[in-house]
């Protein structure tokens, strides 16, 4: 045991952390030099993609590969070969309907590229549909080392792609191409990531059954997960330009790197092991309280410090075509900060099979974001509606807060506690920024985490 958490989950959390740190600096020099290359509409252009693309297939999505994971027939043959083939079909159908609707979203979000772009980057649906459960089930014997691995090459192709298509046709193809190459690596070497692995088409009813019943509930966590994770991007699409909204992806994707963190930790590691150990929700609050205050008291003072450089961070990476994410960041950190609190719940309500309690506060937030973000934009502007984004997460948080309490799994002194440590932390590092010289402190931060003390 290492502080309350168990040493064989150490060594995960250290292959994640390792491969992750990788990754996202693989990512960020990505984000960089692409940013240097490409102008801020085409990122713009491209966060739109991504949220219909992630639309498209959230809007389909039945927990196939989750039910591998959590499912004691996962490692059954007949059970991953019958969720490979529901995948495959799915994928097809996917890529069908994102070409068929291609020029009507093009004409909503009057867009005329995207009747061009959007049947190319349905081809992504087919890679992900044919990919091979190797990663699920490995992930579901809890070897996290071989995942980190793959990652870290598929990272290393992302960034190769991307910047050399940018060198040769610097606009929005380069994102689109790059995403399509790095969609057909992973797809060709999934195949080879378990040796011995094979696929045969079949659907054997019985499973098929199971894993449309587990799903049921998944699929409307994902149906609220994709218009609660994306509101943002489709509102802000119809009502600032393509200029600002590229500004406001870099940010939101500079953002996210923590979230995916801990979300990525709770799904390969937390999730998994929650669903392996068969335990009573009573039993297993007692195993996680300390060593789930242990890892979280790390993310609250690594989070607080990204919250208080954050303004630097854009300053010194980008040019000032970017230079508006500089007061977005901050806004964002604070609601990354309850979606960091929030991932771990819906992890472990996950592994004990309770997906309905993240659809609801899902939905929760999803709630907020339709009433709070037009009303914020249309009586205060732009400022205050990002301000809404990061509400939203504080929203979902107490939501399944109080819906935990009802499997006696709540954690609320613990998040309060480690709540105080996260601002603590933002207010001591932004004040040594000060004196530093390097940064304004706290009486720079907060105007941009209250937008009425300053901009509004």
């Amino acid at each position: 045991m290492f502080l309350g958490v168990p040493k064989s989950m150490v060594v995960r959390l250290g292959w994640m952390t390792m491969s992750y740190g990788t990754v996202q600096l693989l990512r960020l020099a990505n984000n960089v030099i692409l940013a240097r290359i490409l102008a801020p509409p085409i990122f713009g252009l491209m966060a739109v993609v991504n949220a219909i693309r992630t639309g498209v297939e959230l809007l389909s999505d039945v927990g196939i590969m989750q039910n591998i994971i959590s499912s004691p027939r996962g490692e059954d043959p007949l059970f991953y070969d019958t969720a490979w083939t529901l995948q495959a079909l799915r994928g097809l159908v996917l890529a069908a309907l994102c070409m068929l609707l291609s020029v009507p979203i093009a004409r909503f979000f009057q867009y005329p590229q995207l009747a061009v772009i959007l049947p190319v980057a349905s081809l992504f649906f087919i890679f992900t549909g044919f990919d091979s459960t190797g990663r699920p089930l490995v992930q579901k014997q809890l070897q996290v080392a071989r995942l980190s691995v793959f990652d870290i090459g598929i990272g290393v192709v992302s960034l190769i792609a991307h910047v050399t298509i940018a060198l040769i046709t610097p606009t929005v193809w380069a994102l689109v191409l790059g995403s399509v190459i790095t969609g057909a690596v992973t797809l060709v070497s999934s195949f080879l990531f378990l040796p011995g692995l094979r696929h045969r088409f079949i659907i054997d009813p019985e499973c098929a059954r199971q894993l449309l019943r587990f799903g049921r509930w998944v699929f409307l966590s994902s149906i609220v997960y994709f218009f609660a994770m994306n509101f943002d991007r489709l509102y802000f699409a119809k009502h600032i330009s393509l200029s600002q909204l590229g500004v406001y992806g870099i940010a939101r994707s500079l953002a996210d790197m923590v979230t995916l963190f801990v979300a990525r930790a709770s799904n390969f590691v937390l999730y998994p092991s929650v669903a392996a150990a068969g335990l009573a929700p009573v039993d297993l609050r007692k195993r996680l309280l300390r060593g789930r205050r242990t890892l979280l008291l790390g993310a609250a003072v690594g989070m607080g410090g990204f919250l208080a450089v954050s303004e630097i961070i854009v300053r010194l990476l980008y040019d000032p075509r970017y230079l508006e994410a500089a007061w977005i960041l901050p806004v964002l950190c604070v609601g990354v900060w309850f979606g960091i609190l929030t991932s771990t719940n819906d992890s472990i309500l996950m592994g004990l099979a309770r997906p309905a309690y993240p659809a609801l506060s899902n939905a929760a937030k999803l709630i907020t974001y339709a009433v709070g973000v037009p009303l914020a934009f249309a009586f205060y502007g732009f400022t205050a509606a990002v301000a809404v984004i990061a509400l939203g997460e504080i929203v979902k948080y107490v939501t399944l807060w109080l819906l935990s309490h009802k499997e006696h799994l709540q954690f609320g002194r613990d998040d309060v506690l480690l709540t105080l440590a996260f601002a603590a932390t933002a207010v001591v590092v932004g004040e040594f920024t000060r004196i530093l010289g390097v940064g304004g402190g706290l009486q720079a931060i907060l105007p941009h985490l209250l937008p009425g003390a300053g901009r509004l």
